[in-house]
């Protein structure tokens, strides 16, 4: 009896003990708000480095490995303009809060005391950025939100490089921040990513003439760490070509830059194996005044694109590539299901698949991608409509032309589809 009662009292004061220390470990995490004017205050607390143009950065980036430190916490940033002029970095179990009229400008100081980086923020340990290819798969950082709360502007000042940096990491979620000001390259670059949503964001033109110049740019890039095709550039990370899956972009509007998500390359495996980016969601966007595509698949498998508008893309697109000047294009493509959209003033067909190979980085390295539609996929696309849209010059009539078997444009291998007539044509004469 009493070596019972030994044993339920240790059983308590075990549970009392793990109780404690989980109430320690919640109330470890920090929570800090902080406003322009704090930022500069405590980044002159380190005199021998500051200056005025690294301030913001430097102190959000001592609160961020704090919060590293604690487990995670809460950053709310008050009304105010604040100046990156290198990368804020954010870990794991960390809630970024911003308060209606938030701006952040990207800055480029060649004079400051900490050179100017290509992103303004990068989803990554900061205490990890000083090692070289650390961190792989999906092993950086977890749990982290970007949340606005009214109008917050996310303005790149037409500085070349990134807004944010999703590289390696998991369960990250970015909602209601407008972006401007990108040239050449993404405002969002998601690769080798898990469990990512991207939901009421706002992405607005780019540079005048940047689209011209680098048309295969995407708003939202969904790529892979590849030496071969240079898919991320940071030190980091390593290139073992992870792929994205469970991507959401949803409820967002992309209007004048090039593409709005996609991949311009794909990857292999070394016995030539492709590699997918899987279970993409792309719902209820709008896609308006872009140079080329809305949406830019390679290498995705279980794809989904439902009930998105696109209004105007290939706008001022003479470009002689037959995959330019469509509102959604690209290869490889395995599993999809595209419904519910609406697409109007699309310079040529609004849908174009068929074989492609990487040009630029990665060209000849690997082997020809092709398109998987089966017949149920290609009638579904049916619960589609389009107005005022263009044609394919070789195939015209149809609203979705794509190209199976080897993927070349021959009437052999050619599948034509028109909403209005509510026909799938297999066998284009």
């Amino acid at each position: 009896m009493r070596t019972g009662r030994i044993k339920v009292l240790l059983s308590i004061a075990a549970v009392l003990f793990m109780c404690t220390m989980f109430n320690c470990n919640a109330q470890a995490k920090m929570n800090v708000t902080v406003s322009p004017a704090k930022l500069v205050q405590n980044a002159k607390k380190h005199p021998t480095v500051y200056d005025s143009s690294v301030a913001h950065c430097m102190a959000l980036n001592e609160y961020t490995e704090s919060m590293r430190k604690a487990g995670g916490g809460k950053l709310t940033f008050k009304k105010g303009t604040y100046r990156f002029q290198y990368s804020v970095c954010i870990p794991s179990n960390v809630t970024v809060v911003f308060e209606d009229g938030v701006v952040i400008e990207n800055i480029f100081d060649t004079k400051a005391h900490i050179k100017p980086a290509t992103a303004m923020w990068q989803l990554v340990p900061k205490n990890m950025t000083y090692k070289n290819k650390a961190i792989g798969k999906y092993n950086g950082t977890s749990n982290a939100k970007m949340i606005a709360k009214g109008k917050v502007v996310f303005d790149m000042k037409y500085i070349k490089g990134l807004s944010i940096v999703a590289v390696h990491c998991k369960n990250i979620e970015i909602s209601g921040i407008t972006f401007k000001g990108m040239n050449g390259n993404h405002y969002i670059e998601v690769n080798g990513a898990k469990n990512v949503k991207i939901n009421k964001c706002k992405f607005n033109k780019a540079k005048k003439g940047s689209p011209q110049k680098a048309y295969v740019k995407e708003a939202i890039n969904i790529d892979m760490a590849d030496e071969i095709t240079g898919g991320v550039g940071c030190t980091w990370a390593k290139q073992d070509k992870t792929p994205c899956v469970n991507i959401k972009v949803t409820n967002s509007v992309f209007q004048g830059m090039s593409r709005g998500v996609g991949t311009h390359n794909y990857s292999q495996t070394k016995k030539k194996k492709n590699i997918y980016h899987s279970k993409i969601l792309i719902k209820g966007n709008t896609f308006k005044n872009l140079y080329d595509a809305g949406v830019y698949l390679m290498n995705w498998k279980n794809t989904k694109i439902l009930n998105n508008r696109f209004i105007k893309n290939g706008k001022g697109n003479n470009l002689t590539s037959t995959n330019t000047g469509h509102a959604i294009s690209g290869s490889g493509v395995k599993n999809i299901t595209i419904t519910g959209n609406h697409f109007k003033q699309i310079k040529k067909n609004p849908i174009n698949f068929n074989g492609q190979e990487n040009v630029g980085n990665g060209a000849g390295a690997y082997t020809r991608i092709y398109v998987y539609i089966t017949k149920k996929e290609a009638e579904k696309m049916l619960d589609n409509t389009s107005e005022k849209c263009g044609n394919d010059p070789k195939f015209p009539g149809y609203d979705v032309v794509y190209f199976r078997n080897d993927g070349r444009r021959t009437k052999e291998n050619a599948v034509g589809i028109n909403f209005a007539k509510q026909k799938v044509n297999f066998n284009i004469e």
